[in-house]
């Protein structure tokens, strides 16, 4: 178990400094080598997330259906790596366009869709009983450690090397993440219990969403995330070119404000495992995390003054949400498993992906058209305000629910809620 943890723990490493070199180049082609408007780079953002709204739900049916998760996520990383190497190619021989960026942004999303519903599948076959949430801060932690390598070293690679050898890169560490998973030792096949009475693919599919509508914290959590997800997929849009553009940051040092994301992310994964005790209630955690993450996004469209400060207050302004969005991510996985049971856990998460699928789909449209409308820098101000009145004004209630109900839930309350969905 600990050995498997390890390889695990090295490709996840190794994929993302690649996924780093990918975030860091696409931006500088978009903005600075094909010119894109926000409107254009809008419909890049969209891209990433329709796969969502059109596989998320049939990809939680398969992952509750999966019994050997490793093998599907070898497939996913040799189909990330075919599609980033054909980009490279396009690159490499000047032949790259918007719409080239636009299919890798959909096969990336639904790649995406369906590594994270199979995510915790596999982990935990990897992990001992009780280790998830110990073993999913350590797996952050080297995520977000490796975040701060790449994006060190990501812009002057472009700068030295060029945009194509950046994505090669990317396709690289895919392969690397994919042979880290065929070195771990055999993992027996998940128990699946037999179906039983009329279930069709659409029935299965539904089954998450009941459940989070029957669940009174899960419901106020998607009211809750809806947003503050919505804008900041619409800031995210707008970040690439507020950056090299409004900010005027060199493409050398483009990716040191994603550095302070990383760096301060890094941070709030050390900070779960000892925030994330026994005795405390991981839904308070969520919560007060959302509303700090989102109170300090104010931070980012307020960069400007001489480079070095701007860079500074913008990378903040990224940095300090990532810290409070780590904690909050490793404490949803407690919620998560004591609100729901294994059998449907799959088709849970990919609900909650389809949702914030939707809503990043309508802020990413939302971000271009502000942008275009106006301006960079008031976009990002009407989103961010929006966001902290959304949240503070749902916490209340979110913070009531937690009060009236405790949070282990004995598996009987949650296997009667599992069954009444079904």
């Amino acid at each position: 178990m600990a050995r498997d943890l390890t390889l695990y723990w090295w490709g996840q490493t190794a994929s993302t400094v690649g996924s780093l070199f990918t975030a860091v180049a696409l931006p500088v082609v978009a903005v600075v080598h094909l010119d894109a408007s926000p409107g254009q780079l809008s419909l890049i953002g969209a891209a990433s997330t329709l796969p969502a709204l059109l596989f998320g739900l049939p990809a939680g049916v398969l992952a509750d259906r999966i019994r050997r998760p490793r093998h599907a996520l070898v497939l996913l990383d040799t189909v990330s790596a075919l599609a980033i190497a054909a980009v490279a190619a396009a690159v490499a021989g000047d032949a790259v366009s918007i719409p080239w960026l636009i299919a890798l942004a959909l096969v990336s999303g639904a790649v995406s869709v369906v590594t994270e519903v199979v995510y915790f599948l596999h982990l935990n076959q990897v992990v001992e009983a009780g280790e998830l949430t110990r073993a999913r801060a350590r797996l952050q932690s080297g995520q977000l450690g490796a975040g701060l390598v790449g994006r060190l070293v990501a812009g002057p690679a472009i700068v030295a090397f060029g945009t194509a050898t950046a994505l090669v890169i990317d396709v690289v560490s895919y392969l690397l993440s994919a042979a880290a998973l065929l070195a771990m030792g055999p993992a027996a096949p998940l128990e699946r219990a037999p179906r039983t009475g009329k279930s069709t693919f659409l029935r299965d599919a539904l089954v998450g969403g009941r459940i989070l509508c029957r669940n009174r914290f899960l419901r106020v959590l998607m009211l809750m995330l809806s947003v503050p997800v919505l804008t900041a997929a619409g800031s995210g849009t707008l970040g690439g070119i507020y950056l090299l553009h409004t900010l005027r940051v060199p493409t050398g040092v483009y990716g040191l404000v994603g550095m302070a994301a990383g760096l301060l992310g890094l941070l709030g994964s050390t900070l779960a495992g000892r925030i994330l005790t026994p005795q405390r209630d991981a839904r308070q955690v969520v919560v007060l995390c959302y509303v700090a993450g989102m109170l300090s996004e104010l931070l980012y469209p307020a960069a400007g003054g001489p480079l070095p400060l701007a860079l500074v207050v913008a990378g903040l302004g990224v940095g300090i949400p990532a810290l409070f969005g780590s904690i909050a991510n490793i404490a949803l996985s407690p919620v998560l498993l004591a609100e729901t049971s294994e059998d449907v856990l799959g088709r849970v998460t990919a609900t909650l992906h389809v949702y914030i699928g939707a809503l990043g789909l309508v802020g990413a449209l939302t971000g271009g058209l502000l942008g275009d409308l106006l301006g960079v820098r008031p976009a990002l101000w009407a989103l961010s305000g929006a966001a902290v009145v959304a949240v503070l004004l749902v916490t209340p209630l979110a913070l009531r629910v937690i009060r009236g109900a405790p949070f282990a839930a004995d598996s009987t309350a949650v296997e009667e809620v599992t069954a009444a969905a079904k």
